[in-house]
């Protein structure tokens, strides 16, 4: 057993898969942590979502429904999410299912193994089509040169909730999944990643990388840089 986890599910139109995804973590809590926390983060839905929310969160102690008044982005979902969290360790999930719970032993296993703060994840039985894998390469060049840090990372991530919250993440896209292990990096702790599986949606339709978010994500690689210098000169 696992001894104390919060999980975040920031959820964005997905009431069709939110109750199975619950249900799927409910079921990983049971069998693996000692003390569970479950936090679901309704990012301004237009669906059934909010409702959905707030029935599980009555109808399960381990679970607290949060709810953004728009639609923020998955980061400041997460964000949200990370500031209520109250366990040892924090880990993110999609509401969509696509990554099972059952995979999170083999990050417990990596911090007993390492005595990792932060443990990542890559994918390793997604085949990307060629437009996706040429954002995956491109977004991997862009990090190392314009941050400097290499931030090996595609799926969630386990990370001590102190860590988390003096690591200072800012970005309200799913650019927090970047910042937090260059962040780390640039603090000094200890990053190991590992791969895991990616699984079909559950239910629901995709949220497909759009040229908005494309050229989002840049311009908060570039604010990054420029916020991470100024840090480190104030160090």
């Amino acid at each position: 057993m696992w001894p104390s986890l919060t999980i975040v599910l920031p959820a964005f139109d997905e009431e069709d898969a939110l109750p199975l995804t619950v249900a799927r973590v409910r079921q990983f809590f049971a069998d693996w942590v000692a003390d569970p926390e479950l936090i679901i983060v309704d990012d301004g839905s237009r669906d059934g979502t909010p409702a959905v929310v707030d029935r599980l969160a009555a109808e399960h102690a381990e679970v607290v429904g949060l709810h953004l008044d728009r639609n923020r982005g998955m980061g400041a979902a997460l964000q949200k999410g990370y500031a209520a969290a109250s366990k040892r360790w924090v880990t993110m999930l999609p509401s969509d299912g696509q990554i099972d719970p059952y995979s999170l032993p083999d990050f417990f296993a990596c911090i007993e193994r390492t005595g990792a703060d932060l443990v990542t994840s890559v994918y390793r039985n997604r085949e990307y089509d060629p437009y996706r894998k040429a954002l995956s390469v491109g977004l991997r060049v862009l990090t190392a040169a314009i941050v400097g840090t290499r931030a090996r990372t595609e799926g969630t991530y386990v990370v001590r909730r102190t860590v988390l919250h003096d690591l200072g993440a800012r970005s309200d896209s799913f650019m927090l999944t970047l910042e937090i292990p260059i962040r780390a990096k640039r603090f000094g702790y200890r990053v190991e990643t590992i791969a895991i599986d990616v699984h079909d949606r559950v239910a629901g339709v995709s949220k497909a990388t759009s040229y908005k978010r494309i050229a989002a994500t840049f311009r908060e690689l570039v604010a990054l840089r420029i916020e991470l210098e100024r840090e480190r000169t104030r160090r």
